[in-house]
């Protein structure tokens, strides 16, 4: 630290006392104010505000070592000593002010609308720009909200880049606060960011629709209990006011929601909506937004309002009042006459919405004058609209018909079909149930092996019938491989369980099981059987493939729920392709093997129920027919053929392609 500097020429240190003139003050040191300090075994010296004074002199004689140097250059220079007044320039600790100025400046930073907190606050509001609280309803009905943090990372991160995008905006949008409340998602952002987020109104979000608009509730996310307190008692006088705006618009008779002329209302203009920064746009959002209050449900939307008329409200696009078609998706009769729609770019947004409106109008716009090819093209965005400003342009029945011809034809059901081979699916299926319930462990030791796969899918929102409460999942859940829930790759391979230890792994996992009887319930099953050629041979002796069947059946059964304990029915559907063994083990092996899951519902009555079986010489007539159609052998030689292959129409084709080119002319003769 450097040594410390002695006062100016020509005087003593501040705060120095000379002996010579202590001597002619009687011989007693003195201070400006204050208690005199003691000088060695004097008074103690204090400052002007009556501390001590931590800048006099130290030594025992009374001077300082600055002192003594002041002395000695003033006698050199031959001038007389005289201590200079105090000041904080001279001293290492400026002057504390006193009581009372300390009073003054706590007023100052403190006190009053004039002090300088407020001043501060009033300017640093003042740069801030202005903010606006919109409401985002989707999050939570997206795939997202199973993510960590609820997906709200995931919404924000897309609200920023969507809003960016579509504005087509070359600064950042930014989020600047968020809050989750119940089913919505509130976010605080600057006006014109906000304005740019509110377009993304109608976008997918993780396999959901979001719909944005501006909160009624004006208080910022996180500010102060006073402030937000304010700012709600305000914004539920305005939003009380507008619900009488609306109710004195609603005609309950007719299920009509006047909204013409939105700028002629003397309580909105009275009101002030229309004055400073407060646009017929946000009001209208508003106005949505108590509608969506209002009405909780779609149902309750279309039970009470049927017609909206926006006439006479200057409109010139519908983006202006996008947020009409996201409260009232299935509104019927819409009036926008008297407004200023030029072309049909004015109307573009709204081609995939309202699929169920029937009435449009539109005169007293520019685009009857601008675009008189409009109703055609309007006519083809709304499928089911007979009333175009006036003119009926399709009729109830053409609406019906153009409905049943996009409709898909249902396929045909005939009923189960099993083709056995050997008696070989038959016997699997019902020793398979029985050992499912009863030992799984066994089941998989003696069918499965090192190369069979197993792999479980859960379809949790199948049709059921209305009045049945779904299972819960838990057990299965896990183990699901529903490739449209499960989509990365890694995560399939993981789910696909191959060997016989894996597959008795899982098993053991999963809730135990009670099936219908088979034999006695064969009514509560649709089982289909098929041949199946190609399959690899586990001896790797054909290169071409061995022959096997696939068995496909549909069922129910009873578990446990772990969670609640309660016996719980649920439909499956299973699939196995069956193949030969290999050597040493079982003849008959599970090469695949899937189950598939879904809430419980009846089977189709029209197939559930056992068909009539034709006679066994029936059906080798028909078979007889059909291979003769299919070789062009006559009746003969085709039964000669089935009776080799023992009646397996698919064998007897394989018996004709490799003893063809043996057989005899006659063979195709026809016989007399």
């Amino acid at each position: 630290m450097a040594p410390p500097t002695g006062p100016r020429k020509g005087s003593a240190p501040s705060g120095a006392r000379n002996p010579r003139n202590s001597a002619t003050n009687g011989g007693k040191a003195t201070t400006r104010s204050g208690v005199a300090k003691r000088r060695g075994a004097g008074a103690v010296r204090t400052d002007r505000d009556g501390d001590l004074d931590m800048d006099g002199p130290t030594g025992t004689n009374g001077s300082s070592r600055g002192g003594r140097r002041g002395n000695n250059h003033s006698a050199q220079s031959g001038q007389a000593s005289r201590p200079p007044p105090r000041s904080a320039a001279t001293s290492s600790r400026g002057p504390r002010p006193t009581a009372k100025a300390q009073q003054i400046i706590q007023r100052a930073l403190n006190g009053g609308p004039g002090g300088m907190s407020s001043r501060i606050t009033s300017a640093r509001d003042r740069r801030a720009p202005a903010t606006m609280t919109l409401v985002v309803e989707g999050l939570m009905s997206s795939k997202a909200a199973s993510n960590e943090g609820g997906g709200l990372k995931e919404l924000l991160t897309f609200l920023e880049r969507k809003a960016q995008t579509v504005g087509q905006t070359a600064r950042h949008i930014r989020i600047k606060k968020s809050h989750i409340k119940g089913d919505f998602v509130y976010i605080t952002s600057t006006k014109e960011d906000a304005e740019e987020i509110l377009k993304v109104n109608g976008f997918a979000f993780a396999g959901t629709t979001l719909r944005i608009s501006q909160s009624a509730d004006t208080t910022p996310v996180g500010g102060s209990d006073a402030l937000s307190s304010t700012l709600s008692s305000n914004a539920l006088e305005i939003k009380q006011h507008l619900r009488g705006v609306l109710s004195m618009r609603y005609d309950v008779n007719a299920k009509l929601l006047n909204l013409s002329a939105l700028g002629e209302d003397p309580a909105l203009a009275q009101r002030g909506f229309f004055n400073g920064e407060s646009t017929p746009e946000k009001l209208f959002r508003t106005l949505m937004a108590i509608c969506e209050q209002l009405f909780k449900t779609p149902q309750a939307k279309r039970d009470a309002v049927v017609s909206i008329s926006l006439s006479g409200n200057n409109v010139d696009d519908v983006l202006q009042i996008m947020s009409l078609t996201d409260t009232f998706p299935d509104l019927v009769n819409l009036d926008l006459s008297q407004n200023q729609f030029k072309d049909i770019k004015g109307l573009q947004k709204w081609r995939h919405r309202l699929r169920n409106c029937q009435t449009l109008l539109l005169n007293d716009n520019p685009i009857e004058v601008m675009d008189p090819s409009y109703k055609e093209e309007l006519t083809s965005w709304f499928p089911k609209l007979l009333n175009l400003s006036g003119v009926q342009v399709r009729t109830a029945e053409q609406v019906a018909a153009e409905e049943a011809a996009t409709r898909p034809t249902p396929i045909p059901q005939s009923g189960a079909d099993f083709r056995d081979i050997n008696g070989v699916g038959e016997n699997f299926i019902t020793e398979f149930i029985q050992m499912y319930d009863a030992g799984r462990n066994s089941l998989a030791a003696k069918y499965y092996d090192d190369q069979s796969t197993f792999s479980i899918a859960v379809n949790s929102r199948s049709p059921h019938a209305p009045d049945l409460h779904p299972p819960t999942w838990g057990a299965y859940i896990k183990f699901s491989r529903n490739h449209t829930k499960i989509t990365h790759t890694s995560a399939r391979q993981q789910r696909l369980f191959t060997g016989t230890h894996l597959i008795q792994g899982v098993w053991q996992q999963l809730p135990p099981t009670r099936h219908p009887d088979l034999p006695t319930q064969l009514d509560k099953y649709i089982i289909d059987c098929h041949p199946v050629h190609g399959l690899a041979d586990p001896t790797g002796q054909n290169p071409i493939g061995v022959d096997g069947i696939i068995i496909t059946i549909h069922g129910e059964f009873e578990d446990q729920e772990p969670d609640t304990m309660k016996t719980a029915k649920r439909s499956f559907s299973r699939t196995f392709v069956l193949g030969p063994g290999v050597p040493g083990r079982n003849p008959i092996r599970v090469i695949s093997d899937l189950l598939s899951l879904k809430v419980y519902n009846l089977l189709p009555a029209s197939v559930s129920a056992p068909a009539s079986q034709p006679s066994e010489e029936v059906q080798k007539q028909q078979m007889i027919i059909e291979l003769c159609k299919q070789t062009s052998m006559n009746a003969e030689y085709s039964r000669l053929c089935l009776d080799v292959a023992n009646w397996n129409f698919d064998q007897a084709l394989v018996t004709f392609n490799e003893k063809r080119a043996q057989l005899p002319a006659e063979a195709f003769a026809t016989a007399p």
